[in-house]
């Protein structure tokens, strides 16, 4: 405990760890093939994107803050008609929180939260449904973001301030 929260470790952000929530982007691990008459390497489906029918895969930029320990979690949100996926433009570390099962603000279960840290090189990719924290940068800076635009409510939150959990960095 720190303060008052109970705290949960950031462990390394892995594809074999991440699986059951999305995928990892990255090249390590991927084999690459030459193309551009051999001035790049290209590394392919590193995320499988989703949409719904009505809706439509979007590129954006998200320019974040530094958020600033403790990190104390607020909400817990999912995007029930695509997926979503952050990859850092400049090399910046950012904590990934996800939650093995549906979170309400009547019941605190930190124990069903998981953290992983990138390490500035590695993206993440939610499915689509997954519960997460919003962005939480450790360093200020530009992330690509791939998700999921049209009809529909494709965010729903919970307010898991009350669970008083924060991560151990």
């Amino acid at each position: 405990m720190n303060g008052g929260l109970h705290l949960l470790p950031a462990l390394p952000l892995s594809a074999e760890a991440f699986a059951p929530f999305g995928q990892v982007i990255e090249c390590a691990g991927h084999a690459g093939y030459a193309i551009n008459e051999g001035s790049s390497q290209r590394f392919t489906d590193l995320a499988q994107l989703e949409a719904d029918a009505e809706g439509r895969l979007a590129l954006s930029i998200f320019r974040a803050e530094a958020r600033q320990a403790p990190f104390a979690l607020s909400c817990l949100e999912r995007h029930p008609l695509g997926s979503q996926a952050f990859m850092p433009l400049h090399g910046q570390a950012f904590l990934v929180v996800v939650a093995e099962t549906r979170p309400t603000s009547a019941r605190a279960a930190p124990e069903s939260l998981r953290v992983f840290v990138s390490n500035g090189r590695q993206g993440i990719n939610f499915r689509r449904g997954v519960w997460h924290h919003p962005l939480l940068a450790l360093s200020a800076g530009d992330f690509l973001v791939a998700d999921r635009l049209g009809p529909g409510d494709n965010c729903e939150a919970v307010d898991i301030a009350g669970w008083q959990v924060g991560i151990a960095r």
